[in-house]
């Protein structure tokens, strides 16, 4: 009989983290997220983890979101375009600009490789997978000028990306803040 019960309470505590976090009660998310992660069952604890990960991301706690999210990711959490975006935004957001482009490269890489999208387009923000994939390449952009890296900025901003009519949008944005940056750099080259 106790073994029932605590697998029910491990559903349980996944159910009550979710409803109390769309609740907006973190409080109680992150205690149901952190039982969870004291499981022996290594993928209901990367579960708790990527629920403790998404309470502090929607409390704005990006350092300690990006932690559990690592922490997910290395307890075995399904990998996924959109954790590696909801990455790259936590360490953005801590002005850790070389693992943000890292995490949103390894999403881009992840998501071109994965050709059924199914996946991507029931990402857990709702977001569509064409929409997501969009931020983390204008996101890729804003890394390198933040690294003050700004041919490969001007290179992913120039039409790489997305189709025509959007990419030339896009390219155009871009090229207009690296252009000022340059200028006001000095750099003319």
């Amino acid at each position: 009989m106790a073994v029932p019960t605590v697998a029910s309470g491990c559903a349980n505590s996944a159910k009550s983290g979710v409803e109390a976090l769309e609740a907006g009660d973190y409080k109680e998310a992150q205690a149901q997220f952190e039982k969870l992660t004291e499981e022996k069952d290594k993928k209901k604890s990367a579960e708790g983890y990527r629920g403790l990960a998404m309470t502090y991301y929607e409390q704005e706690e990006y350092s300690s979101a990006l932690d559990a999210f690592k922490k997910a990711v290395d307890t075995g959490v399904v990998q996924t375009t959109q954790i590696y975006n909801l990455m790259g935004i936590c360490a953005m957001k801590t002005e850790d600009y070389e693992a943000a482009l890292e995490y949103i490269q390894a999403g881009l890489a992840m998501a071109e490789t994965d050709m059924s999208g199914e996946e991507e387009k029931n990402s857990e923000n709702g977001k569509d997978s064409a929409e997501m994939i969009q931020e983390m390449r204008y996101n890729e952009v804003v890394c390198y000028e933040k690294l003050a890296d700004w041919e490969n900025a001007k290179q992913k901003a120039s039409g790489r990306y997305g189709d025509g009519k959007r990419s030339r949008v896009f390219g155009n944005e871009i090229n207009t803040v690296w252009q000022k940056k340059v200028l006001m750099k000095g750099n003319f080259s």
